[in-house]
Parts: C-alpha cells; structure tokens; sequence
C-alpha cells in the first residue's frame, strides 16, 4: 500500500448487507488518507478497504456492483500466493481516480474466509495486485 495512505485507520468492522450479503458485524478495516470522506465516492481519497465475510458469495456480489458515474474498465482473475479471486475495475471516476473492488478466497482451495476489498486510488499506477499480495487476514 502505498505509503500517502495510510494516514488514518479504522477497524470497527463492517455489515456485509452494504454489499447485499447477509447482515451483522464482521471483521473489516479501511486505511485511506482521509476518512471522513471515504464513504462518498466522488471524494478525492486514496485507501482501502477490507471486509471479511463468512455468509453469502462475495464473488457474485462484486460481479453485480456498478459505479455508473466511473468508466468499467475490466474484469480479472487474481491469483497471489495467498489468495485468488476476481478483481474488477472502475476508472474516470469522479474523483479523477478509479476503483477496484476484488472477491477473494485462499489459494489454498478453502471457500472461507471470502473477503472484499475496494481499492480507491488517484493518479498513476495501479497498487491493486500489490495490496491483495500483501493482505493477511486472521
């Protein structure tokens, strides 16, 4: 992650409902350079966020989401030593960045934990393989 970012954290969890999966209070955490505005989309913020799910499938809720103010750019696997899954992308965003929102499992070939990251970013370069190569969930 890219060092700009992680100016404020919070790890209060999250609801899975936001995302249409099954509600109640699951692990999850965003680190962004400003989290009073991470929940508007159209803010000028880099971060991510990470959500662990034990109920529904992530994957089909991250293949359901669109942001139709922002460009749909593409639709990926990904597959790190740790984790695979399908990554999904947004650009022209109306913050000027995009955004990538990713439905992992472990490489091992378990189903569980599945997470969901979203990744918001400005400027150039792409941290998205970076951040999910280097995420650890306990």
């Amino acid at each position: 992650m890219p060092a700009s970012w992680d100016r404020e954290l919070r790890d209060s969890g999250w609801d899975p409902q936001v995302l249409g999966l099954g509600s109640g209070h699951e692990p999850g955490l965003v680190v962004a350079d400003d989290l009073a505005r991470w929940p508007e989309l159209a803010a000028p913020v880099d971060g991510v966020f990470v959500g662990v799910s034990a109920h529904g499938d992530v994957t089909a809720r991250v293949k359901a989401l669109a942001h139709s103010a922002c460009h749909y750019s593409s639709s990926r696997d990904f597959r790190g030593a740790d984790w695979h899954g399908l990554v999904r992308a947004w650009s022209g965003c109306p913050d000027g960045g995009s955004i990538t929102e990713s439905a992992l499992v472990p490489a091992g070939g378990a189903t569980e934990p599945q997470v969901y990251v979203q990744l918001r970013q400005r400027g150039d370069g792409d941290a998205t393989d970076g951040v999910l190569r280097s995420l650890r969930v306990r």
